[in-house]
């Protein structure tokens, strides 16, 4: 258990719950993508202004080049507030719920009763190291400048995931078994 993630999360625990799995996300992969996304994006705004083109073409360049200047600086600005809410997200699974802990400014706790699981509403995504507590037909997106932990509802079921893990099979697990004990 990491004891930074155990220390956010244990004030928000319950009478008779004890925490089993605590962690918080390790965004090296997710920071990574972005950073070439926008590496590529700042290239391709380089080339155009680096092509010798004719003066109609020059012009349409110009401002091409700086919508693709513009273009970058939102990527930027997505790619610090997805490390801030990364940075600050704790996750806990305890003997009752499953509880997620982040926030830009001040941390608000949101809970998934592990009670309303049950397993085909649970996935594991390895490419991402992702844990999803979803409806087994949802679909997972999520909108820039928006908490990835808790994507916006957008069918009516509540989703959310748990992102970055180190160990994702792990809290899987945990999850499993302690919602199997439940019922």
């Amino acid at each position: 258990m990491d004891p930074e993630a155990a220390a956010v999360i244990t004030p928000h625990l319950l009478a008779r719950e004890e925490l089993l799995w605590c962690g918080r996300p390790h965004d090296t992969t997710a920071l990574r993508w972005r950073a070439g996304a926008i590496i590529a994006v700042g290239v391709a705004a380089l080339v155009l202004r680096s092509l010798p083109l004719d003066s109609s073409l020059a012009e349409r360049a110009d401002i091409n080049s700086i919508l693709l200047a513009g273009l970058v600086c939102v990527l930027i600005a997505e790619a610090i507030v997805f490390h801030t809410y990364l940075s600050n997200t704790f996750y806990g699974v305890t003997n009752l719920r499953a509880i997620i802990v982040s926030g830009l400014r001040e941390p608000e706790m949101t809970a998934v009763p592990l009670d309303v699981l049950n397993t085909p509403r649970l996935r594991i995504r390895r490419i991402n190291r992702t844990v999803e507590l979803s409806p087994p037909d949802s679909r997972s997106g999520a909108i820039p400048f928006t908490n990835p932990s808790v994507p916006p509802d957008w069918t009516g079921n509540e989703w959310y995931r748990l992102l970055a893990l180190d160990d994702p099979r792990r809290a899987y697990d945990v999850i499993v078994e302690a919602t199997s004990k439940l019922k």
